[in-house]
């Protein structure tokens, strides 16, 4: 399931392309490698920590793009209080995998929602 803005983005990758085309390509035109996309996260993260005003705010020279499926797994969960069993489904995992590793987040969410019905 895509958001509107993710369908917008995908038709526009599609436009042009055969049914048998990746639908995200390298420079080549071939299928996206991670040679094609890691030093642009890299890159990205080096500007991210160029501006950074304290060291917590800092990305670890270690993050990769799973940190960032991490990340965005968290923020779902914990920001936008979506519930474990659409996140799972989002970001092909399974709910048992979102409760060993996240559940810190429901927990804390689940406590938001329960005291926004008692008001």
């Amino acid at each position: 399931m895509l958001s509107d803005e993710g369908i917008t983005f995908f038709r526009a990758q599609a436009r042009g392309k055969l049914p048998k085309a990746p639908l995200i390509s390298g420079a080549d035109g071939g299928h996206w490698r991670a040679g094609d996309w890691s030093f642009a996260i890299r890159a990205a993260a080096d500007a991210a920590n160029a501006s950074a005003r304290k060291p917590a705010q800092r990305i670890p020279a270690r993050a990769s793009a799973y940190s960032f499926r991490h990340s965005r797994i968290s923020e779902l969960l914990q920001l936008y209080g979506i519930d474990p069993l659409t996140v799972a489904q989002q970001c092909g995992t399974s709910i048992l995998m979102i409760e060993k590793y996240y559940f810190k987040f429901i927990s804390s969410a689940m406590r938001d929602k329960l005291n926004a019905i008692a008001k």
